[in-house]
Formats: structure tokens, C-alpha cells, sequence
């Protein structure tokens, strides 16, 4: 419809609020005329605020907002209106009115489209809500969805912001954190109207952590983010303060759960050295002395998983399951038990008619632990003349992918029923006139826990006081894989007869025992009670006479380490090749590479494992044969 200037004046004249009518003339706003301004904008007069839109109008929308009025300008002249809220004043100053504005396109002049524009204060119903923020201690700031500048920051945002003044212009994270960029974890894209987001920020510059929660609103129209802000960094350094206090217990813990796992076997060894010593047979002597050896090799075993601190800190410890024969692994739990038992005068039983496994694939050393604990509880609470009984049965389906049962029986002391519930909790242990003489961490039930629930396993209790206490127990024992022969066969190593080496050691009883050992294979031992005589033995013995020199690493007058760098240092060929192996009771990654350094090539550890050195010292002859 093509309007005249007198309707347009007409029109404006009896209009009740504040309006301005434009001629859009391409992307520009040429004013016509206005409203007498009857209504305030922002605690100006409407007047004057229409003073203000005759002018540069644009100019005075900010920036970021401009696209708002130009949305609605285009929807106003396709559809007929359209509204829209956007900061109008200052923006160098921060100084602005949220103004809310009605678009109507209401004809043609000149063949240029005519946009009446209403101006309201658009703050006027928000006033309490934007009083109400003010007060908060809380940093509260509101962004722009899709630009993240600011649209509103209360006084504590502005107080703790980085840029400590106006937050007009500014970024949210340019503004509160100093950073010229988007966050890295910013997620304002995928959020929605009413929708919530919240995290924990560190901010490593002050070590501050500030818990900000983020909801999809709309602000004076618009869908926009507010931000609100938490400093909880005292409750953050309690947690790490908390943190450390747990690791420092379960440090503890592994300290006493150590204490625990090495005082079973110890006791086994003491047992049978005790009845050793008061045997008069031959034949009884050798079979306790195999036990001693058969539990010592087991207690060597725990003692290397203790030194492993990793899993102290980790808090994980990992499967390492590995073929074994099953019997081989109940020998070695039953001659610890039974040396127990037998001290103190408990009949200890196996029952394993209907247990078929032969070999398996399982984690040895925890299977050990898991039975080895059961059974020594159960003879540590049952007084002498009673009985201990382990049954064994499997493999067969015993429901849940279990194919094999283990139960251990006595007719010990026994415990309450409301006890059972807590039996696998860390340091508990249930206190009774009997029970309060006899000594334990109250750890042994809480490791079994753990252990069988790493191995998959169910283990169940029932018990009655003065009846005793039955432990059942379902595991999972796959069969062996398949090994080459050459892996399962025994070697004794007649190729070592006639081979000469050096052992350097400084401790008497180490190096008889390993002069002795060596001796058994026909091998020829030069001994040195130090690093300084083994060097001395080198330098004086012919060029390839000595095939291996095994050096303790750590000896007085000259540690193995100086030794070894004095030997490689020799003028003489054979000083550069001639394998060294050290022998040490430090293996990890440090100490290795520090002997290797120093020209070893090899570290052994200490307790030595004799078939580990053979096999060492096989290879070397090996390798010298193909050179």
C-alpha cells in the first residue's frame, strides 16, 4: 500500500507510547518522524530517548545486538512484525537501556518499505531479578549463546573478573579468567533453553577451583547462557588433604596386609626347621628340609610382589595367570598348612577324590594367597584336637561360569551370626573373651575378599560359635594352554661341566652356597670376597680362561658397579666381551640400567634363582659356541 506523509503523521500523532517511523532504504533506517514520547526509557524521558533514535540509531545498539534488530526488521517486512530486545546507550562506556521493541512494516513510500518502531524499557520487568543478582555473592554473569560476549555481569562477576572494569565488549572467559579465547571445555553450542551444565575449574595461575554451573535462559528475549560461579577451592584442598590421608592408610594397610601374607609362610618354615631339627631320620630330615624349600620359594614369591610400590599407589593389582599344574600348587599350600597345624596339635585333612583338574591357567600366587589365608585362619581358631578340612571338587558346572569348589572346614571356635556381614571388611575382627588372645591385623578376610573378586570368584560363609566355620568357595580354572615340549622338559645342564667363572661375593654363606650349587653341575669357581680381589683375580688369569664373572653389586672396598668399570677398562680383548652378571637385590629400572651402564650385562636377583642362573650361563656358552 502506498502511504502518504500526512497518514504516517496522523498515525504517529495519536500514538500513546514512544514510536519512530523509518523509510528502510537498502540496509539503512532514514527516520521520517516520531511520537511526542510520552513514556520513560530507562529513567529518560521519552523525548529525549527519541531525540537519541532519529540519529545514527544504529550506532547506539551494540554492536553484538544489531543483528537482533536486523532479524527483526527483514521478518517485520516479510511478515508483517516482529519484536526484539537489545542494548541501546554507550557502549565504550558501558552505559545502556535493555529496550524492547516492536517492528510493523505498515506500507510503501517511494517504493521504499515503512517500519514503525516501538520503544519500551525493556528492564522494567526484570527490575527485582536484576536486584536480586546484584546482592548475591555469587559470580553471576549472562553471555551470548553463539558470540559468548557478555550481556550482564553482577558486582561480585566484575569484582573478581581479570579485567577489573566493564565486562562490555568481553568474552566470558576473556573477561573472568584473562584468556583470548574460547574455553576449552565450553559447551555453550549444545546447550538448551532450561538445559544445565556444571564443572570444576582449576585455575593453576591463582590454584583456585571454581565450580560453575551454566543454564539456557532467555534474557530480555534472547537465548542466552548465565554463568553461575563458586570458589571451592577450600573444599577441593580438604579433599586432596583427604585424599593424602587415604593414601597414607592404605599405605598402612599394605604395610600390615605385608605383614599378614609373609607371617603364614614364615611360620610354615620355622615349623618344619623346628621339627628338622628334632628328627633323627635321615629320610624324615630330607622331607622337611623339601617343605622348608617348597615354602620358602613361595614366601620369595610374596616378597617380590611387596616390592613391586607401584601397586601401592595404583591401588590395582593385575592378573598374571600362567600354566601350572594344580597339584603342584595344593603341595605347595598344604605343606605350609600342615606345618601349622601340626605345631599345634590341629589334625589337618585333604579331600580331593573328586577333584580331576590337572593343569590350569590361573593366577598362582593369588589362588595361593586366597587358600592359604582360609586355611590359616581356620587353624589359627581352632584349639588343638580339633580339625581342619579342605575339599576340593572340579572341574564340573557349578552354576555362573564356576567350574571348580574349594571348601575349608574346621571345628574351631566359631562366630556370631551378626558378625558374618562384616567378616570382609578391612580391620575388623570380632572380639571375644578366646578371641581377644590371639593375634591378628583383622586384614586376612578382607585380602581373601578382594583377591576372589579379582579372579571372578563367589565365596560364601557360615558359622556357629562353639561348632566352627565353613568357608565355600567357586572359582573359575580354565585348562592349560599348550606349551612346547621343550618349555615342560627338565634340563641338568651337562653342558656346563668344565666352565669356569668367577663369582665375586662378599657375604660368606652366598657365596658357599653359590660355590656349592655351581659345583653340583661340574662348573669351576673362582671366589673373591670383594670387587677389588675379583679384579685382581681377572687381571691375573690368562686371556678366556674365565667364561662368566658373577659380581654382587654391593660389597665393601669396591662395590660391584667400580669392579665391573675396572675390568671393561683393562687394556687386555677378553675385558671388553666376558660376560658379567650382577647379582643384587635391587631390580628395578633405575638400578639395571645404572649396572648396565657400568658394563654388565645382566642383573640377577638376589635371593639368586639357581635354575634363571644356569639358564644364563647355558646361553653364554651357547652364544660363545656360534661365535
Amino acid at each position: 500500500m502506498e502511504l502518504k506523509r500526512e497518514d504516517i503523521q496522523s498515525l504517529t500523532a495519536i500514538f500513546p507510547g514512544n514510536c519512530a517511523v523509518y523509510k528502510l532504504k537498502g540496509k539503512t533506517l532514514e527516520f521520517l518522524m516520531s511520537s511526542e514520547g510520552a513514556e520513560e526509557v530507562g529513567h529518560r524521558a521519552g523525548r529525549v530517548f527519541l531525540q537519541d533514535v532519529q540519529m545514527d540509531f544504529y550506532t547506539k545498539v551494540f554492536k553484538n545486538d544489531r543483528r537482533f534488530l536486523r532479524e527483526a526488521i527483514e521478518q517485520a517486512v516479510r511478515k508483517g512484525s516482529a519484536e526484539c530486545v537489545y542494548r541501546f546507550g554507550y557502549e565504550d562506556k558501558d552505559e545502556f537501556i535493555w529496550v524492547h521493541t516492536i517492528v510493523k512494516y505498515i506500507g510503501e513510500l517511494e517504493d521504499s518499505p515503512v517500519l514503525i518502531l516501538t520503544f519500551r524499557d525493556a528492564a522494567e520487568s526484570n527490575q527485582a531479578q536484576l536486584e536480586l543478582l546484584e546482592d548475591m555473592d555469587t559470580i553471576v554473569y549472562v553471555c551470548d549463546v553463539e558470540t559468548q560476549e557478555l550481556l550482564y555481569a553482577n558486582r561480585a562477576a566484575v569484582k573478581n573478573s581479570q579485567q577489573q572494569g566493564s565486562y562490555s565488549g568481553h568474552t566470558c572467559y576473556n573477561y573472568m579468567f584473562g584468556k583470548k579465547c574460547v574455553c576449552e571445555d565450553c559447551q555453550l553450542k549444545h546447550l538448551q533453553l532450561n538445559g544445565k551444565q556444571e564443572l570444576v575449574r582449576h585455575d593453576s595461575d591463582s590454584d583456585r577451583y571454581l565450580n560453575i554451573e551454566k543454564k539456557g535462559i532467555s534474557w530480555y528475549g534472547h537465548f542466552a547462557c548465565a554463568h553461575f560461579i563458586n570458589d571451592v577451592t577450600e573444599k577441593k584442598r580438604n579433599e586432596r588433604m583427604l585424599a593424602m590421608e587415604r593414601e597414607t592408610s592404605a599405605k598402612a594397610a599394605f604395610v600390615s596386609n605385608v605383614s599378614h601374607d609373609m607371617r603364614t609362610p614364615l611360620n610354615g618354615i620355622l615349623g618344619f626347621t623346628e621339627l628338622a631339627m628334632q628328627s633323627k631320620g635321615d629320610d624324615k630330615r630330607e622331607e622337611y628340609l623339601e617343605k622348608i624349600r617348597t615354602t620358602g620359594k613361595f614366601m620369595l614369591n610374596l616378597i617380590n610382589e611387596t616390592l613391586d610400590l607401584s601397586k601401592i599407589t595404583s591401588g590395582k593389582l593385575e592378573m598374571e595367570p600362567e600354566n601350572c599344574n594344580i597339584q603342584n600348587v595344593l603341595d605347595t599350600i598344604v605343606v605350609s598348612a600342615y606345618a601349622n597345624a601340626e605345631v599345634k596339635g590341629v589334625n589337618f585333612v585333604t579331600e580331593l577324590a573328586d577333584m580331576y583338574f590337572t593343569d590350569v591357567y590361573v593366577d598362582v600366587l593369588k589362588l595361593q594367597k586366597i587358600i592359604l589365608n582360609l586355611l590359616s585362619n581356620a587353624v589359627k581358631y581352632t584349639p588343638k584336637g580339633g580339625s581342619v578340612t579342605m575339599i576340593m571338587e572340579g572341574p564340573q558346572d557349578f552354576g555362573n561360569g564356576h567350574n571348580c569348589h574349594i571348601a575349608i572346614i574346621d571345628t574351631g571356635l566359631g562366630m556370631d551370626k551378626d558378625f558374618l556381614p562384616h567378616l570382609f571388611e578391612p580391620f575388623v575382627q570380632e572380639r571375644s573373651k578366646v578371641t581377644r588372645k590371639i593375634e591378628g591385623t583383622g586384614l586376612g578376610m578382607a585380602i581373601v575378599k578382594q583377591l576372589v573378586d579379582l579372579l571372578g570368584g563367589k565365596i560364601t560363609v557360615d558359622s556357629e560359635p562353639g561348632k566352627g566355620t565353613r568357608f565355600d568357595l567357586l572359582l573359575n580354572l580354565p585348562p592349560g594352554m599348550e606349551t612346547a615340549d621343550g618349555d615342560i622338559a627338565g634340563n641338568n645342564y651337562p653342558e656346563l661341566a668344565g666352565m669356569k667363572v668367577m663369582l665375586c661375593e662378599d657375604n660368606e654363606i652366598n657365596r658357599e652356597m653359590i660355590y656349592n650349587l655351581l659345583a653340583v653341575y661340574g662348573i669351576e669357581v673362582i671366589s673373591a670376597a670383594d670387587g677389588q680381589k675379583g679384579v685382581a683375580i681377572f687381571a691375573n688369569s690368562p686371556k678366556d680362561s674365565i667364561d662368566v664373572i658373577l659380581m654382587d653389586v654391593r660389597m665393601p672396598i669396591m662395590d660391584g658397579l667400580q669392579a665391573t668399570r675396572a675390568i671393561r677398562a683393562m687394556s687386555r680383548e677378553d675385558a671388553r666381551y666376558v660376560p658379567i652378571f650382577g647379582l643384587t637385590g635391587d631390580v628395578d629400572e633405575a638400578s639395571v640400567e645404572n649396572a648396565k651402564a657400568a658394563g654388565m650385562d645382566e642383573c640377577l636377583p638376589k635371593p639368586v634363582d639357581i635354575p634363571k642362573m644356569l639358564d644364563c650361563l647355558s646361553a653364554v656358552l651357547n652364544a660363545k659356541g656360534e661365535n
